[in-house]
């Protein structure tokens, strides 16, 4: 299961990143994961980026940094995409007290703040303008009662990492090292990629039957697995008019649990499989140990979705979601968030990697 708990995005190549626009834009990008320092960086499959601020646990602690203050700094692809600015706190913020070192920052930036006073949010040019007055700075200092900072360090190569994926380096558009070409050499938008929804199954005989059947026939699969859930949980559903996609329960952790999952014959249990869904784009496979087992799956049959969700840790601020849609055929990968670094960030939200559209 220890694969499952951590998935590995691989950067996008360099040489993919310096082809012209109508190369990169004629198919998916390939999602990039960074971590650099005390930031990291996510770009998805249409090349919509995140820097997020997320300080290093094997870095040696720093007087002031403030892991109760969190910073996103989010672009969309396009020679046109927009820069916005987030931060957020447990505590009230006064943005326009922010300064780097001895130098404030300018004072007439129009941040935008959230009615409790822990949410401010820059957009457009004054966030570029902000990102360009910071990005090689230390760290970013806030006032309050006792001194608090967010780290820096890392954040110049995550941006210029960023201007790579998204095709920017050498023009006017980029955040790091801007040039002299025009912005519109940066690849344009994308559409996501359209996901076919497979036809609604009639519905079941007797689920219950046919999931109590299965797990009496996948006895051997279920020790390998060493499971150890009750079947108060088993569920089936209609998948096709031929089949059902059975759900049975199987381990419990400290904070999760996992499911196996099997396709099969409606009318021949015995001939179940072991489901092994697709991998997301770029991430590492899983390891056959734990190969057509979910941490948190579960089936919708109204949407055709199986979702996977995974936490790194109890506070979910790390940790992969996964969405995967029955075509009629097959399962296909429709959504994928990953976040590697537990550092604190807001539970749950874990950056984009891949989307589509039905």
């Amino acid at each position: 299961m220890a694969d499952r708990l951590a998935r590995s995005i691989l950067l996008l190549p360099l040489a993919l990143c310096l082809q012209g626009p109508a190369a990169m834009a004629a198919t998916d990008a390939r999602p990039v994961y960074r971590e650099i320092g005390d930031w990291l960086l996510a770009c998805d499959n249409l090349r919509n980026c995140v820097a997020r601020a997320a300080r290093d646990p094997a870095a040696a602690p720093v007087a002031g940094d403030d892991a109760e203050v969190r910073m996103d700094i989010a672009r969309d692809s396009g020679p046109n995409g927009a820069v916005t600015v987030r931060l957020q706190a447990e505590h009230r913020i006064d943005p326009t007290s922010i300064h780097i070192g001895t130098r404030p920052l300018p004072r007439d930036l129009p941040w935008r703040i959230g009615g409790d006073r822990q949410d401010a949010s820059l957009t457009g040019e004054p966030a570029r303008r902000f990102v360009r007055a910071i990005v090689d700075a230390p760290a970013l200092m806030l006032a309050r009662a006792g001194p608090a900072q967010i780290s820096l360090r890392g954040l110049a190569a995550v941006l210029l990492a960023m201007d790579e994926a998204q095709g920017r380096v050498g023009n006017a558009s980029a955040l790091v090292r801007p040039g002299s070409g025009p912005a519109d050499l940066t690849p344009p938008p994308m559409l996501p990629p359209r996901i076919r929804v497979g036809p609604p199954a009639p519905a079941l005989a007797d689920a219950q039957r046919l999931a109590r059947a299965v797990r009496r026939g996948q006895a051997t699969i279920i020790a390998a697995h060493e499971c150890d859930r009750s079947s108060d949980d088993d569920a089936a559903y209609p998948l096709t008019r031929t089949e059902a996609i059975v759900v049975l329960g199987c381990g419990r952790f400290a904070y999760q649990t996992s499911v196996l999952l099997f396709r099969t014959p409606r009318d021949r249990p015995a001939a179940a499989t072991l489901l092994t869904l697709p991998d997301p784009p770029a991430a590492r496979p899983t390891d056959a140990a734990s190969a057509g087992e979910y941490v948190e799956g579960d089936y919708d049959p109204a949407t055709r979705t199986f979702v996977e969700v995974s936490k790194g840790r109890g506070m979910a601020d790390c940790g992969s979601a996964t969405e995967w849609t029955f075509d009629g055929t097959a399962f296909r990968v429709s959504a994928f968030r990953w976040q590697d670094r537990c550092a604190g960030t807001t539970p749950g939200e874990w950056p984009v990697l891949y989307q589509t559209r039905r």
